[in-house]
């Protein structure tokens, strides 16, 4: 997890290149795109689970953040903004198409040291997990994969999701247990 003050010399880095992208600096937006793309892709490909499509997605969040870049008034911190707009985005094609695949479900744990048994055992855990996941409702899911996979804190996803802090952490902590328990009834 970035700490507060990582979290402070980014947003700092982010306001610079907006301003300077407002001014009429083309690589300054270039340079916000560039940083943002790993973790836009991944929100996109946890909603479409195409690489193209997560491309696309990618594009038509990149127009609707530059279009109102000017209406950005600098309350939250432009990662939170841009990761709003690009859930919202999301969202609405979710609803139009009705499919969504956690972002979990491209974690790979990777260590060159585990031998075949372990790295069996791992699989099954990772598939275990997985499964688990797919049995959480909608809401709980996004929640999980902002709080989980983005490292984004309570009140950031609040901002992206519309949900109240209290309701974040109430889905996240409902999640768990879910999770736990249908965990433990696979044993």
């Amino acid at each position: 997890m970035l700490t507060d003050k990582q979290r402070a010399t980014s947003a700092a880095e982010d306001s610079a290149l907006c301003r300077r992208s407002l001014s009429g600096d083309a690589s300054a937006f270039s340079l916000l795109a560039g940083k943002y793309h790993k973790r836009l892709f991944s929100l996109g490909y946890s909603f479409f689970r195409n690489p193209d499509d997560a491309e696309d997605f990618i594009q038509d969040v990149l127009v609707k953040v530059y279009t109102s870049l000017p209406g950005f008034r600098g309350d939250s911190a432009f990662s939170t903004w841009l990761m709003r707009i690009a859930y919202n985005t999301a969202i609405n094609s979710v609803k139009r198409r009705r499919e969504y695949t956690s972002l979990a479900e491209d974690f790979e744990v990777i260590d060159p040291s585990v031998g075949p048994e372990e790295e069996h055992l791992l699989r099954c855990s990772r598939e275990a997990i997985l499964q688990a996941l797919d049995t959480l409702p909608e809401k709980y899911r996004a929640c999980v994969d902002m709080y989980f996979f983005y490292d984004m804190p309570y009140a950031d996803i609040s901002e992206v999701t519309g949900f109240p802090v209290n309701t974040i952490k109430s889905h996240v902590f409902r999640a768990k247990k879910m999770l736990r328990e249908h965990l433990m009834e696979g044993e």
